[in-house]
């Protein structure tokens, strides 16, 4: 019998086997920048662009290495803790290639697999998957590992949504080696324009040969988005977004997506092995 005690030393070292496991995989083939990230939207008031420091690195490594609390972790590898703890999506937008079906998202051993299948039942040839948390959370450091599909005109996504009518990109992944990272304000009014500050990053390797870990440690005053555990960007906050958030996973066929869309998409799709949610 295992008492609290016992209880909380096995959690916390659970978590810690989940969290070593993953940085070996990534170090393993850890991509790196094949030059200096590109704006891919301007500053604005809510957030500025900065450049990547050390301390940058050093506290996404304390975050890594587990040193604040877990919130939440998950390697999809149940169906039952997958229905549990997130909604699938059903949608049949017209700007996109693909329609979400939810029978598309599958926990599995491999973890979260985001299936590309011939569709019967939409406007589009094709459909694809589309998850989100049931849970909210706010500040804290957010990191999944990923392997996107191996073709182009995939968008292959890790974001957050806030309440408060802000996206957050973490990445927007796209065949071969692209990422896009954004924080969008979409508006509340009919009054309101769409604003986004981001970044585009390039990498030496095929992000759909193996897994690679994006994350992004979001607190009251900034962003900084990493991958591998390697700081690739960083945002200055002006008191937004400050809401709770859904996480969301997601892929959709569009030609802008790094297309065009193949022929025949079926069957190529993304695989999320673990999500990790840690406190400030």
């Amino acid at each position: 019998m295992i008492n609290l005690a016992g209880k909380t030393a096995f959690a916390f070292i659970s978590a810690f086997l989940v969290i070593s496991a993953a940085q070996i995989q990534s170090y393993a083939q850890m991509a790196k920048l094949t030059g200096p990230v590109f704006f891919g939207s301007p500053d604005q008031p809510f957030g500025i662009r900065r450049a990547v420091t050390s301390a940058d690195r050093a506290v996404i490594q304390s975050y890594r290495a587990g040193r604040k609390p877990l919130l939440f972790s998950t390697s999809f590898d149940s169906p039952a803790e997958l229905q549990a703890d997130w909604v699938p999506q059903t949608d049949d937008n017209p700007s996109l290639k693909s329609c979400r079906r939810p029978a598309n998202a599958e926990a599995s051993s491999a973890g979260l697999r985001l299936k590309t299948l011939v569709a019967t039942d939409c406007r589009a040839h094709w459909s694809t998957a589309s998850i989100n948390s049931k849970a909210k959370y706010t500040y804290g450091f957010f990191e999944a590992t990923m392997k996107i599909a191996d073709i182009k005109g995939m968008n292959n996504a890790f974001w957050l949504t806030t309440d408060d009518h802000y996206e957050i990109d973490v990445t927007e992944a796209q065949y071969p080696n692209y990422s896009h990272i954004t924080l969008h304000k979409w508006p509340a009014t009919k009054d309101e324009t769409h604003e986004a500050v981001g970044f585009g990053a390039k990498f030496d390797r095929n992000l759909a040969y193996d897994f690679h870990d994006y994350g992004v440690l979001w607190t009251p005053t900034g962003m900084i988005f990493e991958v591998d555990g390697e700081p690739v960007a960083a945002l200055t906050l002006k008191g937004s977004p400050k809401a709770p958030a859904t996480v969301r996973f997601s892929t959709a066929l569009a030609d802008w997506a790094g297309g065009p869309v193949p022929e025949h998409p079926e069957g190529h799709g993304a695989v999320v092995k673990s999500l990790r949610i840690y406190g400030q």
